[in-house]
């Protein structure tokens, strides 16, 4: 992949936005916070084929898209939230959670504006995609991939990487692959995209049984692979399991891919549980570049702040090799 360079699609700061707090029975500070974004936009920044931007995208085109992959029941619920809770105020009672699942990630003040902030900076890397640019990346927070049609949870509030895929075929790049590389399952992705023929989803992650969403997950049609370990893979069993993923996106003839990106694969990931190094990215980058489609990245997981600078640029140089 000769002369590529690396689109990253930065969001835009929202002021006042409380951190996030989880809670599992017992409330703990998150760590989803804003500090992740600034590490690993720091290991970009090593790669001069990266160029970075702010989204320039209009609140009629992100409502079309959110529209098209949320409830508007849900969007409202959303929307009445963001102002209603003020200061340190945090919501944790509320219905709109996956089946099976225990409420676990509050609403918070600003929630609704960042989280949209998260889904334009999506849209914006897809769109770089269609204006021809071999790679993109959205580099956003909070994360979506737990997001569903009508659901929260797990740090997600709204799917930017299903806004990526919706964007491509909005503007007629079809099929879509949609590949999920967390640590943890996309179950919101997954069930965003079952019923559009025109998507194709693969997921490698730790099992669903051991870590979020806590619960047995199975595809729902032949479009769909997963992939779970329920012990920490070594890197070369890891890296067959990503490459039998591409191969099945080949066959499927994804026109494009977009791809969660979570490094919180890597060893002691406070939320993670594998012994994976950094230098896997540039493995995994390598990969997808041979995969010779143009690549849609959108930031998920990774959450050990002192290793997210290495991982996003091992990740970047795999990706930009010759």
């Amino acid at each position: 992949m000769s002369n590529v360079c690396l689109e990253v699609s930065l969001q835009r700061e929202i002021q006042g936005a409380s951190p996030i707090i989880i809670s599992s029975n017992v409330k703990e500070a998150s760590r989803e916070i804003e500090k992740r974004v600034h590490h690993i936009l720091q290991g970009l920044k090593h790669l001069p084929q990266c160029h970075f931007s702010t989204p320039q995208v209009s609140d009629h085109f992100l409502d079309t898209i959110l529209q098209q992959i949320h409830h508007q029941e849900y969007l409202a619920f959303l929307a009445h939230w963001n102002r209603s809770l003020v200061g340190g105020e945090l919501l944790f009672e509320y219905p709109y959670v996956d089946q099976g699942i225990q409420a676990d990630t509050p609403l918070f003040e600003g929630v609704y504006d960042l989280s949209r902030e998260a889904v334009k900076t999506a849209i914006a890397a897809a769109q770089q995609v269609v204006k021809g640019a071999s790679l993109s990346y959205a580099l956003c927070r909070p994360p979506g991939h737990h997001a569903g049609p009508a659901w929260l949870g797990g740090y997600c509030f709204l799917n930017n990487a299903v806004a990526a895929v919706m964007t491509l075929l909005q503007y007629g790049v079809s099929p879509v692959g949609l590949l999920d590389i967390d640590f943890h399952f996309g179950n919101g992705s997954a069930a965003l995209v079952a019923s559009i023929p025109e998507v194709w989803f693969g997921s490698i992650h730790n099992s669903t049984l051991l870590s979020y969403p806590f619960k047995e997950v199975q595809p729902a049609n032949d479009r769909q692979t997963f992939i779970s370990f329920s012990y920490p893979p070594s890197s070369q069993e890891y890296l067959t399991k990503i490459k039998q993923l591409i191969r099945k996106s080949s066959n499927f003839g994804c026109a494009a891919m977009v791809v969660s990106v979570g490094y919180d694969i890597i060893g002691n990931d406070p939320h993670g549980g594998w012994h994976l190094q950094p230098s896997i990215f540039q493995e995994i980058g390598q990969i997808l570049a041979q995969a010779s489609i143009p690549l849609c990245l959108v930031q998920e997981g990774g959450y050990l702040l002192n290793a997210l600078e290495e991982c996003a640029y091992k990740f970047g140089l795999g990706l930009l090799e010759k």
